[in-house]
């Protein structure tokens, strides 16, 4: 009877043990992915944090502020440069006086690093050197010196190209008051950041250019100066 009672007790004893990591496994697979933001653009002209540690399933949420920026996945050996195959938010503006904010959301899938950048396109279509002035930052970087690297490299190049389609990720809204940043006052004067180039003014009248007629010829009846212009009379002779 007590040999029967101790198998029993080590059976349970063993399950108990084998259950054990399978409860563990579950609970990690149960975790909640976490969403990240990642401010791009701004006063600090820079992703706002340059770096971030997320875990498989996480979602980096990219959240665009005053100007029409991108985000693009690049490489440490082509900063500037998009990566074929890679991440692409396309221009998602925000303009002064918006109430909703546009994002971009990406959900990793590994724990590699991902190096992206960000541009700005300034009205009508020029592109300014914002990858240069070391506007990156890295997904999972291995540590603070490949953050230093990966800037270093892309204030060497000499250009930056843009993406094309959009990729790895989806664009959507959010309320402002739920976003991570607080835009820049609206410029006094100025254009709106974020929209398109105003329309160019006409160009004025050339003042030395006569109107519609010739002014300097005289028109019903007056003359230069504004005299009154006198009719030739012709002689009328009568017959008796």
């Amino acid at each position: 009877m007590q040999l029967i009672l101790s198998s029993i007790l080590l059976s349970v004893a063993l399950c108990a043990m084998l259950a054990e990591p399978m409860l563990l496994r579950a609970n990690i697979g149960a975790r909640q992915a976490e969403v990240i933001p990642v401010v791009v653009g701004g006063p600090q002209d820079t992703f706002n944090p340059d770096s971030v540690t997320a875990a498989v399933r996480d979602i980096i949420q990219f959240q665009f502020i005053n100007g029409n920026h991108t985000t693009t996945q690049s490489s440490l050996e082509a900063p500037c440069t998009p990566l074929g195959g890679g991440i692409n938010s396309g221009h998602i503006p925000f303009q002064d006086g918006q109430t909703t904010v546009g994002t971009f959301n990406m959900v990793v899938s590994n724990a590699d690093p991902i190096f992206m950048f960000w541009l700005v396109t300034h009205p009508p279509t020029s592109t300014g050197p914002h990858c240069q002035e070391g506007q990156v930052m890295i997904i999972n970087p291995t540590g603070a010196q490949q953050v230093l690297d990966f800037v270093k490299a892309a204030q060497g190049t000499d250009k930056s190209i843009e993406g094309t389609a959009i990729a790895g990720g989806t664009t959507s809204q959010i309320e402002l008051t739920n976003a991570a940043f607080i835009p820049a006052p609206a410029e006094a004067g100025g254009p709106q950041r974020g929209a398109p180039p105003a329309a160019a003014a006409p160009p004025a009248a050339n003042a030395t250019t006569p109107a519609v007629g010739n002014a300097t010829e005289a028109t019903n009846g007056t003359a230069k100066n504004g005299e009154k212009k006198k009719e030739k009379r012709h002689p009328v002779v009568l017959a008796f």
